[in-house]
């Protein structure tokens, strides 16, 4: 069982769950992290506890995926994501990331990465996909997967995530269950490839997705023996810890109460169960699984296999001597993340049109950034219309909310008439037709126009003829990056992927 909790310190739940429910693991979130000396502490606290009372360490885990999707912050180093690392540069740049991912987290004392994403971003209009995957192929987004993993997994574990796959889910499955139903074929060649990627990469766990999938089982994959046993286990050889996604997450919890779903998980042949959130559903869920033990439900010699597994992953646990000088000991994962998010920067167009003179005339539209779904949360840490608007003295930036009302639209619509140069920014512009709308009259006035893809770049279809910039994320690195490139001191390099172009230009 792992368990989450609010709070910088050890509290009651977290003492309780640890103390006098002997849940023998905790992931961690932004809730838990205020500064690296807080956090290195918490999880020093959290381990004392576990080895006073249970005699084995806490698998502390957190998803550190880079982009969008990152749980340390401010004095840590916010990496790159997936699609962003490939475009950057070739499998070795991966690798380096993957390499000071990995040292960062276990400067903390953390072991366990839940990342990264292996899926392949073939909806365009996935909830989940988009730039926290590599790309759209899965032979040609393998290098990069195995070799970032690699690079983890020289001080934490990896996960690879989600399996069998969720590129192509039509719903948010935090919310709701969704059904995948590609015929066995299509399955085989895309959804099922992080099987194949996990196991060439030697990655320690992979991470079952709750959807369902229909050519293969009725039931969905974080309970489905067919698809754990049958294909990850028996068809594809993996030989490491099975973790489900959060077992609170809608697509379970709307459907089958969260307890009697964590033993069938068990059942299924999920070895580690993640448990984030409520209290009392912790408690439940652990001793549901003590009853099932114990009446038989789930049989000792599950249990013991799962058990094996996660000794495995405890037996060479260390936690670091002292907390983290992160000025000193990450200044040099800062620089390689700044050079890999400069070097993704792409523009599709004429990059001049981007360039800015420092006392040029310009209007810039843009969003904040906010959390799109409830695994997002990079909120208030890089506002793209702030920065512009204290570089350029004579440029008018406003911020836009998300969502945008028709009386918003139609002001900024008429802002636009004032300008001969527009910069938009967009933010998951298939979700919003007032954003697509912005985009769309902006091109109409005949103006320079530029469109800032801010997370996916399949933004860029709601272009029409005006200059593209694709960011993949919307970070304090990617937001330095396009300043750099604004200023003209920094020429874009980035080049889209082939298989995520097919799939951007397939959707236009």
């Amino acid at each position: 069982m792992f368990f989450g909790f609010d709070g910088y310190e050890v509290n009651d739940h977290a003492r309780e769950a640890i103390c006098k429910y002997h849940m023998g693991n905790v992931i961690l979130f932004t809730r838990n992290y205020r500064d690296a000396k807080q956090f290195y502490e918490l999880i020093r606290d959290l381990q004392a506890l576990a080895m006073e009372y249970n005699g084995k360490p806490l698998l502390v885990a957190i998803d550190q995926e880079g982009g969008s999707v990152v749980r340390m912050m401010h004095d840590a180093t916010w990496f790159p994501g997936p699609m962003a690392m490939r475009v950057a540069g070739e499998p070795d740049l991966a690798y380096r990331l993957g390499q000071a991912v990995g040292r960062e987290m276990a400067a903390y004392g953390l072991n366990l990465n839940l990342a990264p994403v292996v899926n392949m971003a073939t909806n365009p209009n996935s909830p989940h996909a988009g730039a926290r995957c590599f790309g759209a192929d899965p032979e040609s987004c393998a290098p990069w997967a195995i070799s970032y993993i690699r690079g983890v997994q020289e001080s934490v574990y990896a996960t690879a995530k989600h399996y069998p796959g969720i590129g192509n889910s039509k719903v948010d499955l935090h919310l709701a269950l969704g059904s995948n139903d590609r015929p066995l074929e299509e399955l085989e060649k895309v959804e099922l490839s992080p099987a194949r990627v996990a196991v060439a990469a030697k990655v320690s766990t992979v991470m079952t997705s709750h959807e369902i999938y229909s050519a293969i089982d009725d039931q969905p994959c974080t309970l489905s023996h067919k698809l754990l046993n049958d294909y990850l286990r028996g068809k594809y050889g993996f030989e490491g810890t099975v973790i489900s996604d959060c077992m609170q997450m809608g697509a379970l919890s709307r459907t089958i109460p969260t307890p009697i779903a964590c033993v069938q998980a068990v059942q299924a042949g999920v070895d580690l169960l993640l448990v984030c959130h409520t209290r009392q559903v912790q408690i439940d869920s652990t001793m549901a699984l003590a009853e099932a033990v114990e009446n038989g439900t789930i049989t000792q010699e599950r249990l013991h296999d799962a058990l094996a597994r996660i000794e495995k992953m405890k037996s060479g646990l260390k936690f670091p001597e002292k907390c983290p000088d992160t000025q000193a000991e990450f200044a040099k994962n800062r620089e390689l993340a700044k050079y890999a998010c400069e070097k993704a920067l792409t523009v599709i167009g004429s990059a001049e049109d981007l360039r800015c003179n420092e006392d040029e005339k310009f209007l810039l539209l843009a969003p904040p950034p906010v959390a799109l779904t409830l695994v997002d949360e990079q909120i208030g840490e890089a506002h793209l219309a702030k920065t512009v608007g204290e570089t350029y003295r004579n440029a008018k930036c406003i911020e836009y909310p998300i969502p945008m009302d028709d009386k918003t639209l139609k002001e900024l619509c008429k802002e636009m008439e004032s300008f001969d140069k527009v910069i938009i920014g967009t933010y998951n512009a298939h979700t919003e037709l007032q954003q697509q709308k912005l985009m769309e009259y902006a091109n109409s006035l005949g103006k320079r126009v530029v469109g800032i893809a801010l997370r996916t770049p399949m933004d860029a279809r709601y272009y029409g003829s005006a200059t593209a910039v694709l960011t993949y994320e919307y970070t304090p690195p990617m937001v330095a990056a396009v300043m750099e490139a604004m200023a003209g001191r920094r020429k874009p390099t980035g080049k889209l992927p082939d298989d995520v172009r097919t799939i951007l230009d397939a959707t236009k």
